[in-house]
């Protein structure tokens, strides 16, 4: 873990959109938001876990360190790079979406993170394909995509049968 944290770093701080952070600190936190959101409303129904290692004893501190040093590394590194034109935006989109499912599917076949409750490396795939577009819309349309955010919540806890009853 301490090597992917000090990859993801070096990665923002070489590539990423560093002198602007500020534009994009609301869409870090929108990304953030979204994952705590996902942990409380499935805290008894995970689709997905991260498991613990010799230096992260459990999920949560896991999870703190992807919210907390990945996300940002990430919209600095995706939004701070993002191309014009049509083509070239959806390269980008595939090429994060791929290298990220090939990052979590590594992850999966070593046993830091597990799926759960039908959730699988191809919803993982469909994911990114669907969450980056959003982070970009994101970023140029905060409000839509906070409206947006709450019908594909719905629909992703209604496709994945996550009940009422074992939500806090």
């Amino acid at each position: 873990m301490i090597i992917r944290v000090i990859l993801w770093i070096f990665a923002a701080w070489r590539w990423g959109d560093w002198r602007n952070w500020k534009k994009y600190q609301s869409t870090i936190l929108f990304f953030i938001l979204l994952d705590l959101l996902y942990n409380f409303l499935t805290y008894n129904h995970t689709l997905w876990q991260y498991e613990p290692t010799a230096l992260i004893p459990n999920h949560t501190l896991n999870n703190m360190i992807v919210m907390f040093i990945f996300y940002p590394c990430i919209v600095l590194l995706y939004l701070g790079r993002y191309p014009s034109g049509k083509v070239k935006q959806g390269a980008w989109i595939i090429f994060w979406a791929a290298f990220l499912s090939l990052i979590e599917f590594i992850n999966n076949k070593v046993g830091l993170i597990t799926f759960h409750n039908g959730w699988n490396i191809k919803w993982s795939i469909f994911f990114y394909l669907y969450s980056l577009p959003i982070l970009r819309l994101h970023y140029k349309k905060p409000l839509l995509t906070y409206f947006l955010a709450v019908f594909i919540t719905i629909g992703l806890l209604w496709l994945f049968e996550v009940p009422i009853s074992k939500m806090k």
